[in-house]
């Protein structure tokens, strides 16, 4: 039995935090004819941020589920990517930030 005097010392463990960076998921049906000119944005945009700034970069582009996931390193490349998309494709995204805002997860679609 605990006594109120009792610690459970997994109360004062740090919680995991994600490190900062960013994904971006980009779905919908508008992605299977236009899969290419999407990537190519999306590499276009790393590029010329990454000549800004040479630490923010997109660390991975993968197909996931019918879609594309898009991992960076910062959550400013992450936004602009998804406003990038938004602007030039019209759509519908979402960002949703972790609680202290150092990262983020983007999600676009069109359908």
């Amino acid at each position: 039995m605990r006594k109120e005097t009792d610690r459970d010392y997994e109360e004062f463990r740090a919680k995991k935090q994600k490190e900062a960076g960013g994904l971006v998921r980009v779905r919908g049906a508008f992605l299977k004819d236009h899969e290419d000119e999407i990537v190519n944005l999306i590499k276009h945009e790393s590029r010329t941020t990454e000549q800004d700034n040479p630490e923010y970069k997109v660390s991975a582009i993968s197909k996931v589920d019918g879609g594309i996931d898009v991992a960076t390193t910062s959550s400013s490349l992450a936004m602009h990517i998804g406003k990038s998309l938004s602007h030039a494709y019209k759509g519908e995204h979402k960002f949703t930030f972790s609680h202290d805002e150092k990262y983020i997860e983007v999600d676009w679609r069109r359908d």
